[in-house]
């Protein structure tokens, strides 16, 4: 795939995540202010199980499924994409299955694990979606490996317009007798059986069928880590919502204080957090199977090339969110949530901005080339120093606790990523030069938008922030650009040169036509 089509993926899955994470991010919005932080706090404790138990029946089936196929590929064989999906789905729904039937089993002992009993109902409700989850998730991603961007993130904005309406409908109380907490659990399965027809459909219309396989292994014996690895992640995100209110009780909060310390984290925070995620994780999507493909033919100066470059790019766009959280992370959460501990928050753990990009785009490095043990062994380090410094810090500094325990965990897996990525493809580490500018252009950066901020805020909070953002963006790339990090000659040229190769052939036809007329 050409710069050129890459750039063309990357803004097709990128326009569609924003999209799709706008949209998420307005609904959290209105949950937290319909239901409050409380109830959106025991949703977030459903959600961590169950995405626990996603993460045990396709966490690393897609990643696994979509490189096989993009290496199938390079080497020309086209044909095993489809065997691939078939053998990837066969594992997912027999793990899916049984995952349902062993949490309704165990389902009355669950209380052991989750802090707030009142959780274990929407729970219940929400169990029979890890089938449907699973099968959507593990379709979508062999549109990931046969480079169907566009299908896979179009599926992605499906589900959650889908989502959102069912949950209005069933939070509104229009159906009788259903509402609040309940009727958010329920939009969730509902939503998510709809989301798995409708994918199946796109599926077969996209030329998808299913076809006997025989090799499961193929699927299965890479992609265990990868499983491994996303369940403690999920146990973290579960560390969260189980381990830190127990935690936080245990330090003299109050249920419901502990309860909606996590909403306040996981259902106002998080999302402004993660917000960068909608460009990096689309520029991730679209080089895994380039890097994939690369490694097959053994290119690694073309793959050392697309990750450095990704690096950067993500440290730009995270560098640009870090300004802003920095200075204005209260504000923005008062003016979204009528929220300002959750802006607190936001402000103190946005340095983490450094270094999450740099992570998932060495992490996607690593499954692109096959080394899926090694980032678990990295992995797995990283997320016994979170568990632990999630269990013993909140006693002492509160939900501040998972700031430190994000930083450690992440420089755990940076440090050891980078470490094994270079011993196989010789890194050039052409991203600290970035990673340290736009360090440095953060501080400046911060300080104008405070400064903005405090003369315009008399007038009008929503102005002032505005006013604030503007300036602190534009101060920030012009400090990008004077420095060499963004080149808007470079990008200037391409465009001028794609508008010329697309008038030449016009050209030509009216100078034939011509030369026939005379």
């Amino acid at each position: 795939m050409s710069y050129s089509s890459v750039f063309k993926s990357v803004a097709t899955v990128t326009v569609l995540s924003v999209i799709t994470r706008t949209l998420a991010f307005l609904f959290k919005i209105y949950l937290s202010r319909a239901v409050g932080a409380e109830i959106l706090g025991l949703y977030q404790i459903c959600l961590s199980v169950f995405f626990l138990f996603i993460s045990l029946t396709s966490g690393g089936i897609t990643t696994v499924l979509s490189r096989k196929i993009a290496e199938s590929d390079a080497l020309g064989d086209k044909s095993r994409s489809l065997t691939y999906l078939t053998a990837s789905l066969a594992i997912g729904m027999t793990a899916a299955a049984i995952s349902v039937g062993a949490l309704y089993l165990f389902a009355p002992y669950a209380t052991v694990l989750i802090s707030d009993e009142r959780a274990l109902p929407l729970l219940r409700i929400m169990i029979p979606a890890l089938v449907s989850t699973t099968f959507y998730i593990i379709v979508r991603g062999w549109f990931w490996g046969t480079k169907q961007f566009g299908a896979f993130s179009l599926t992605e904005l499906i589900e959650e317009i889908l989502r959102i309406l069912c949950t209005l409908l069933l939070v509104s109380g229009v159906v009788s007798g259903i509402s609040g907490a309940t009727g958010i659990a329920l939009a969730f399965t509902v939503s998510d059986v709809i989301v798995a027809l409708i994918i199946f459909l796109i599926f077969i219309r996209k030329g998808g069928r299913f076809r006997k396989f025989d090799n499961i292994g193929d699927i299965l014996r890479p992609s265990a880590p990868l499983t491994v690895m996303r369940v403690f992640g999920s146990l973290v995100g579960t560390a969260l919502s189980l381990i830190l209110p127990a935690r936080l009780i245990a330090g003299g909060m109050s249920v419901a204080d502990a309860t909606a310390s996590v909403g306040r984290i996981a259902g106002m925070a998080n999302p402004l957090l993660f917000a960068p995620n909608a460009i990096i994780g689309s520029l991730a999507i679209v080089l895994i199977p380039e890097m994939s493909a690369d490694n097959v033919r053994g290119n690694y100066a073309s793959l050392n090339r697309r990750l450095d470059a990704g690096i950067s790019f993500a440290l730009l766009v995270s560098g640009a969110f870090l300004a802003l959280y920095a200075a204005l992370g209260e504000e923005l959460t008062v003016m979204l949530y009528d929220d300002s501990q959750s802006g607190l928050y936001l402000a103190a753990c946005a340095p983490l901005l450094l270094l999450m990009p740099i992570n998932q785009i060495v992490t996607s490095t690593l499954n692109s080339v096959g080394m899926e043990k090694e980032s678990f062994y990295t992995f797995t380090i990283g997320t016994i120093f979170m568990i632990a410094a999630c269990y013993i810090l909140p006693t002492y500094i509160g939900i501040y606790a998972v700031i430190v325990a994000n930083a450690l965990c992440l420089a755990i897996e940076v440090a050891g990523n980078v470490y094994l990525l270079n011993k196989k493809i010789k890194l050039k580490f052409g991203f600290l030069k970035t990673l340290f500018l736009i360090a440095v252009f953060v501080f400046p950066c911060k300080l104008l938008v405070d400064w903005i901020y405090n003369i315009t805020a008399r007038a009008n909070g929503v102005f002032a922030l505005i006013c604030a953002g503007i300036a602190g963006m534009a101060a920030y790339g012009a400090l990008c650009y004077a420095s060499g990090l963004v080149d808007v000659d470079m990008f200037l040229s391409r465009v001028r040169k794609k508008k010329a190769q697309k008038t030449a052939p016009a050209v030509k036809g009216g100078s034939a036509e011509s030369a026939r007329n005379g």
